[in-house]
Formats: C-alpha cells, structure tokens, sequence
C-alpha cells in the first residue's frame, strides 16, 4: 500500500469534460438570380419591403445554419463544425461539444 505525499497530491491536473450543447439558428436569405448585385435581404425582410414572397423564377431562398462557437461565443457555420477538434455530434436542431473545465490544482 502506497502513500501519496501532499505535494505529490497537488501536483496532479486532472481534467474534467462536460458537453455543451449548442442550439442551430437557421437564417432564409433571399439571393436575386438575375441581377447579382442586388444585396441578399432576409425573408423576412423581403416580405416587409416587397410585401410579396418571393418569385421562384427570378430568386432562391437560401437556408444558412449558424451556432455560436462554446469557447469564443462567436458565430460559426454548423458545416463548419465536424471540423473543430471538440465536436461531438449533430442532432435534430443543436450540436454537441466536449469542454475541457480545469480540475482543483
């Protein structure tokens, strides 16, 4: 049977995961086929200013899907997230992260 000392103790890290889930926010952007210079307006935008959907012919509605970064809280896009190293897993509306807390040093 061994003793560890108090120092010995201490100076052991231990890191304790936990998952983080992330919820996905889904923005409709409206994009004019016919004139690519024309700025994207949301959908809802588009309605309030056009006071009309959107004519199939001439735009396209654009779904893109955002979340916020667990570790900076800054936008990212949710295909940009199976390649961040604490990406676990995609389900239904949110995407699952690892997160590293520091253990008592």
């Amino acid at each position: 049977m061994s003793f560890q000392g108090a120092e010995e103790r201490r100076s052991h890290h231990l890191l304790v995961e936990t998952v983080v889930k992330a919820p996905i926010r889904r923005i409709q952007v409206v994009v004019d086929l016919k004139d690519p210079l024309t700025p994207e307006l949301s959908l809802d935008d588009f309605r309030d200013l056009f006071k009309k959907d959107p004519d199939m012919d001439r735009y396209r509605i654009v779904t893109i899907e955002i979340i916020t970064s667990p570790d900076d809280q800054q936008p990212m896009l949710v295909s940009e997230s199976g390649r961040y190293s604490r990406f676990l897993r995609r389900e239904s509306d949110c995407i699952y992260f690892r997160k590293e807390f520091d253990g008592p040093s």
